[in-house]
């Protein structure tokens, strides 16, 4: 369905409708009806929970940047300077 989706916003008159949308709720609409006249049988739930899925996508951040923000990465380009040493990190 999630594929589907992302073919109905390939139209960029869709995608232009749905961006100027006032609300959530009026972009569902208009993708479940774009949908429905491309012979799809979304319910407005469906493409809400399919819109929360992209949208989860999106905000995903890579393993590297994950572990950065955890505090478990150090790039290795990075001149962490520790003892005086630059580039060696003792923890």
């Amino acid at each position: 369905m999630i594929e589907n989706i992302k073919d109905l916003l390939q139209n960029a008159q869709l995608l232009q409708q749905v961006k100027e949308t006032g609300s959530l709720l009026d972009a569902i609409k208009l993708i479940t009806a774009a949908g429905a006249q491309k012979g799809y049988s979304f319910t407005q739930g469906s493409v809400a929970q399919a819109i929360g899925e992209l949208m989860l996508e999106k905000l995903e951040l890579p393993e590297g940047e994950l572990l950065a923000v955890a505090g478990g990465y150090i790039p290795w380009n990075t001149q962490t300077v520790t003892h005086g040493t630059p580039g060696v990190c003792c923890l």
